[in-house]
């Protein structure tokens, strides 16, 4: 007799996400219903009950008997020693009613007060049925999530880079031509490091879409070098400042007037009010872009979030690579928002070698940990960027409580700083030699936190930048476009004049203070 090979029971993934979805779709829908359903019914879960099978259940009960008639008769001694009181006192012993025989008389006249106050609620219900539907369809209707996933050719002979950079470029062409809003999101320590101007031009050259520059993470910049970017950037595109986290525990935290709720709720208005004048039979989407880990999903969750929820609609982490799929989020009607992974463009000079790329995206945050082959370039970048300020300078020097080193040149004071940081936090291998990649990685993970105090900041000229823009979007079929027409037309479109007025005061306070 042939036995037959055992059937494994595990489903696919495929299959467990749509039961998910499925369930949740059900449970919306008996939840719209119940709130239309006038009935009343007790917010307090009710009593399961002692379970028959329970071995001391009839124990349990017996007690709760005993405890019921204890409470019983005292409170007949109660009633007869109230009474022998009135009695004493001369009070007539027919005019005594007992509190059972009052509860008894009222029961008619309370059933009807129960009545009345039940069809006057009913009748507020239908009165307000309208405009509960409507806040119910902007405010509390769930989030709809619908995730895409997008195919990448396989070819064992290309490099992990040039992979990731064929599905970036697949990644950021379809959400450039499904959005309508184009939401570019910088680092707000290096906005110049983690913008691409092949992707404004991208842009530009597509009849319709609508560029904003997002500069997230205001908390980590002093407020002086927040408005001399505001300046720079606002000069190509609409730029708003975001705030979209609360920021690392241990952070020094700038710009204490923008916080998350303000900043995401300028933003949200400001797309509502687009989707509004943009007289569309359909809802617009907004697409996100940007590096990774410059907190593209983090937006969205602020964005989305109702009345400080918590809740979030797209996952997020400290570290590139948390989000793999275009996710499609639902604000409402009129409002969706198009999340994407992170995209690593392709450099504009190619004369920089796999290392010198490999270290700036490292400072960047742009690679996940795993993949830093050799932390010690980045890191010598970073000690340039704060070499160049006296406050960062000082504040690095404090985190790391660095003593003396001997700084002959930068790349052996990198590495006795590194040897310290081994040291101190226990990053030491056999034989107790202290571990330099590892502390380096622990250094990198450091400024990705925001636990380093660095910036940078823009260039002197913005004619540059502003005629290399312009150049690059009048090459090929779209006209030469001028910037300052674009930013004064986007931002009556967007109704960007009063934000930027209510953060200029915010800025104009936190400088004061």
């Amino acid at each position: 007799m042939r036995l037959k090979k055992p059937v494994s029971k595990r489903g696919t993934t495929r299959m467990r996400e749509g039961i998910k979805k499925k369930a949740a779709a059900h449970n919306r829908k008996q939840k719209k219903l119940a709130k239309k359903d006038p009935t009343w019914r007790s917010k307090k879960a009710k009593d399961p009950g002692i379970p028959a099978s329970f071995p001391y259940k009839d124990r349990i009960v017996s007690e709760i008997e005993d405890n019921r008639r204890v409470v019983a008769e005292e409170k007949l001694r109660r009633k007869e020693e109230k009474r022998k009181e009135l009695l004493a006192q001369g009070a007539n012993p027919d005019d005594i009613i007992d509190e059972d025989d009052e509860e008894a008389g009222d029961a008619g006249n309370g059933l009807a007060a129960l009545l009345e106050s039940a069809q006057k609620a009913a009748k507020e219900y239908e009165n307000d049925s309208d405009e509960d539907e409507d806040l119910e369809s902007e405010d509390e209707e769930p989030l709809e999530v619908v995730d895409y996933e997008i195919e990448v050719s396989d070819d064992e002979t290309e490099s992990e880079l040039d992979k990731s950079r064929k599905a970036y470029d697949k990644i950021f062409k379809s959400v450039v031509e499904a959005s309508d809003v184009v939401l570019y999101v910088l680092d707000a320590r290096d906005p110049e490091g983690t913008r691409s101007k092949k992707v404004e031009q991208a842009v530009l050259q597509s009849q319709g879409k609508r560029l904003i520059l997002i500069l997230n993470k205001v908390d980590l910049i002093p407020t002086d070098v927040l408005t001399k970017w505001l300046d720079f950037l606002k000069s190509s595109f609409p730029t708003i400042p975001l705030r979209a986290a609360p920021g690392a525990t241990n952070s020094s935290s700038f710009n204490r007037n923008l916080t998350q709720s303000v900043t995401a709720n300028n933003l949200m208005t400001s797309l509502k009010s687009y989707a509004a004048k943009s007289n569309l039979k359909r809802s617009i989407v907004v697409g996100v872009i940007g590096y990774p880990n410059v907190g593209k999903s983090s937006i969205i969750n602020a964005l989305t979030s109702r009345h400080g929820g918590s809740s979030k609609a797209c996952p997020v982490g400290n570290q590139a690579g948390v989000t793999t799929s275009l996710r499609e989020v639902k604000v409402d009607g009129k409002l969706k928002i198009l999340d994407s992974p992170g995209i690593i463009f392709p450099a504009e000079s190619k004369k920089k070698s796999k290392t010198e790329q490999e270290a700036q995206l490292a400072l960047l945050n742009a690679l996940p940990p795993k993949q830093i082959s050799d932390p010690l370039p980045a890191i010598l970048l970073l000690l340039k960027r704060l070499s160049k300020s006296s406050e960062m300078t000082e504040s690095f020097k404090k985190f790391y409580e660095l003593t003396p080193i001997p700084d002959s040149n930068l790349n052996e004071f990198a590495k006795n700083f590194l040897v310290h940081v081994a040291r101190k936090r226990g990053r030491l291998g056999k034989g107790g030699i202290p571990n330099l990649h590892s502390a380096g990685v622990s250094v990198l993970n450091d400024w990705r936190d925001g636990k380093i105090v660095g910036w940078t900041l823009p260039k002197s000229s913005k004619e540059t930048d502003n005629e290399h823009i312009v150049k690059g979007a009048g090459s090929g079929s779209a006209p030469s476009v001028e910037q300052t027409t674009i930013v004064s037309e986007w931002s009556k479109e967007f109704d960007l004049d009063g934000l930027f007025a209510t953060l200029n005061n915010a800025n104009d306070d936190a400088m004061e203070e």
